[in-house]
């Protein structure tokens, strides 16, 4: 059964510091502490936060994860889904307004855009790892979320993902010919539900830098 949610945006935290991290070399010279905070508080008047998933269960035979609507060859997804039977699929989005909100920013100016699109990073970010805690009653035994397109997982079982969920009818989040996401600020992920307790203290595979996690 597919299941939708919806948060408000006063319910999402949008921490300056993560739009640092996202911002990179442009926090590195200069960008103010105001700026940030504005282009926070902008994006929180347009963000639409919508989600859906599911849960799946999962067989692991050798590199390939039969996830019951589709199945991947894929070592890195099996190494991050091993030892779990079951796992959820999600998408979810900041919505169109924030969208068209970045695309409005970086006309006036490219820098407000940088900020603005940083910020629908670590918004986005956000309310998964918010759904992450919502979606059991331990979540300490969910493993990180594993998104198409990292490691050697294709970013081509996007596609099969958003159709499973009914992505665009659920949450308005369709994808382009080139796999792209519409609207921008969207995620899809895979999400195993172990047996033992997570032994990773990040939220997503997409997102951590920890070169020795188990389940990369």
């Amino acid at each position: 059964m597919i299941e939708t949610i919806k948060s408000a945006a006063a319910e999402i935290t949008i921490d300056p510091k993560e739009v640092t991290v996202y911002l990179g070399y442009y926090s590195a010279n200069g960008i103010e502490d105001k700026t940030i905070n504005e282009a926070i508080s902008e994006f929180e008047s347009n963000a639409d936060y919508r989600v859906c998933f599911a849960k799946v269960p999962v067989t692991i035979t050798g590199d390939s994860a039969d996830l019951g609507f589709m199945q991947v060859e894929s070592k890195s997804l099996c190494k991050n889904l091993d030892g779990c039977d079951e796992a959820y699929i999600l998408a979810a989005t900041t919505g169109i307004s924030s969208q068209r909100l970045i695309e409005k920013n970086s006309v006036i100016s490219p820098i407000k855009g940088i900020v603005t699109d940083c910020v629908g990073s670590a918004a986005i970010e956000a309310f998964c790892d918010k759904i992450n805690l919502s979606l059991s009653d331990n979540p300490d035994f969910l493993r990180p979320r594993f998104s198409p397109g990292y490691g050697d997982l294709c970013i081509d079982c996007q596609i099969k993902i958003v159709e499973f969920l009914c992505a665009n009818k659920n949450i308005g989040l369709s994808l382009t010919e080139s796999l792209m996401m519409i609207p921008k600020k969207s995620v899809t992920a895979i999400i195993g539900i172990g047996k033992e307790k997570n032994k990773c203290k990040g939220s997503g595979c997409m997102t951590c830098k920890s070169e020795n996690c188990p389940y990369r």
